[in-house]
């Protein structure tokens, strides 16, 4: 049991009764926590310390230094820019692409227009997927990220009546926090809440904190005021790891320090590699009769103050010619692997995808690594960017395609993400066909799962035939008139179709064992 504090002693001096209750309750909290070690107090977890605040207030004043120093490695450090990366590439690839759930041919010809063209974005820089790969990267890199919805007029000229705008996590004035508004409602880090914890407006600065302009004429947020935004025109996306967070980390959180300090172990061992590589020669003068190093001699010729290849030398009397021996690097790629598998587990990417290294890599674990990471990218999908981005700005974009009269009603979207790599093509080919064949998983199960939309596909695979028949093409690929094998489906057909059922007790003679012997037909008669 710990040693009673000085308020406990004081508080037993001068109440006893009280610092009786006080120690009563100190020991009994120390008896619980001892059935976990991580709740004890002693030694080992002297210096611990364990915050005790919800989800908002442990990102107290934290959530800018973060993304500036994320920020600052992903621009200087290779391995912090492959993770981020390979993050978006695998989470959107090409891109979630949405259609109708049901099949709304006008629906779907309104949201293509406008998707698939740089006239929804209000840089117009890119498409939707362009901005999903852009929005998420900055969700993975900053933590989180604003997309605003921009109406405009139809005499604009675009195919809806809406563009996007993306918006870095600094616009939210964070120090708005911890005020209680008079109608039960309140702002908790840039954000405000009705009494019913509904998100009702976002308090943002009208231009990015850190812009030349703002930083010229005021430094930071010192030089602007936040104005009060309507929540309905903005999506705020981020990860959300705990009830009642209203705000995202940035993703490289758990790993900055390991980050920042493997960085810098790095440019050391670079320098120490430049060292050794230098060969250096000291030469000392005993009795200080020869010449400064560099300078003519017409006493000794020739002069050896440059190194040669195969040279010879003899040192005059007098001097002395020693070898700088530069210090070794050794452990450096054990110490370097260790270290980046752990910024990998902590990023959330492969330690291979992470360094490119998939030196000695079998493809049962490649495969199996693949299939994990895998998972969580299917997490970050399903669960953060459709729910809070997709299917938003799709209602966002069939709202305005009402307006303009293109669609009567709006439909529920579905999504289709791009599936995960091959492997091997071969192997996992054939077991997708095996699995359909066998009845295990249907064909648009098995085609949905690939990323790809079975009603789209199978309408070009008949139009792709039916070219074929018409200019009477049979290509190894068509299934219908070759094998696996690559002989036609025909032949085997005619040969080796079964014959049709008939009655066969006529011609089949009867068995021995069936006819009555004689004994048995003098019975029988």
């Amino acid at each position: 049991m710990s040693e009673p504090n000085w308020l406990d002693r004081a508080v037993g001096y001068l109440v006893p009764q009280y610092g009786l209750k006080r120690m009563r309750a100190r020991v009994a909290t120390e008896m619980l926590a001892r059935h976990y070690e991580a709740a004890s107090i002693g030694r080992r977890t002297q210096g611990w310390n364990k915050a005790a605040g919800d989800a908002n207030a442990v990102v107290s004043g934290g959530l800018s230094q973060l993304r500036n120093v994320a920020r600052d490695l992903v621009r200087n450090n290779p391995h912090a820019e492959s993770a981020l990366s390979t993050i978006a590439d695998h989470a959107i690839g090409w891109g979630i692409v949405g259609k109708p759930l049901k099949g709304d041919v006008r629906a779907k010809q309104a949201w293509d227009e406008w998707a698939d063209t740089t006239a929804c974005d209000s840089d117009g820089r890119t498409d939707f997927y362009g901005l999903q790969k852009l929005a998420f990267r900055t969700v993975v890199e900053s933590g989180e990220v604003l997309i605003r919805r921009r109406l405009r007029f139809p005499e604009d000229g675009l195919p809806l009546p809406l563009q996007l705008q993306v918006l870095e996590p600094d616009y939210i004035d964070t120090a708005k926090t911890g005020i209680v508004l008079p109608n039960g409602g309140r702002i908790i880090h840039g954000i405000e809440f009705d009494p019913l914890g509904r998100r009702v407006a976002y308090w943002l600065f009208p231009e990015h904190p850190g812009a030349a302009m703002t930083t010229f004429t005021g430094g930071g947020n010192l030089g602007l005021a936040s104005v009060r935004m309507r929540a309905e025109n903005f999506l705020h996306i981020y990860r959300q790891t705990r009830p009642g967070q209203v705000r995202g980390a940035s993703w490289f959180a758990p790993v900055l320090l390991r980050f920042k300090d493997f960085d810098e172990y790095e440019d050391a061992q670079l320098m120490k590699q430049k060292i050794a590589a230098c060969l250096a020669v000291i030469t000392s003068d005993v009795d200080g009769t020869a010449p400064p190093l560099g300078t003519a001699d017409t006493t000794q010729t020739p002069q050896w103050d440059m190194l040669e290849p195969g040279v010879i030398a003899n040192v005059p009397p007098g001097r002395t010619i020693e070898v700088v021996r530069p210090p070794q690097v050794g452990d450096y790629g054990v110490f370097c692997e260790i270290t980046l598998r752990a910024i990998a587990t902590g990023i959330g990417v492969t330690y291979e995808d992470l360094t490119g290294d998939y030196t000695d890599l079998p493809f049962s674990a490649a495969r199996m690594s693949r299939m994990r990471h895998w998972a969580r990218v299917e997490d970050w999908r399903w669960g953060t960017i459709i729910p809070q981005m997709c299917n938003p700005i799709w209602n966002w974009a069939m709202q305005a395609a009402v307006i303009e009269r293109k669609v009567s009603d709006i439909p529920v979207a579905k999504w289709t993400a791009p599936p995960m790599p091959m492997i091997d093509p071969g192997q996992e080919g054939l077991a997708y066909q095996r699995n359909i064949r066998t009845g295990i998983a249907t064909l648009s199960e098995s085609i949905r799962e690939r990323g790809y939309d079975p009603d789209e596909m199978l309408a070009e695979m008949a139009e792709d035939y039916k070219k074929l028949d018409k200019l009477k093409l049979v290509l190894d690929s068509d299934p219908r008139k070759t094998t696996q094998a690559g002989n036609p489906v025909a032949a085997i057909g005619a040969s080796q179709a079964p014959k049709p059922a008939q009655d066969m007790s006529k011609e089949m003679p009867e068995p021995e064992d069936n006819k009555p012997n004689g004994a048995a037909k003098e019975a029988m008669a």
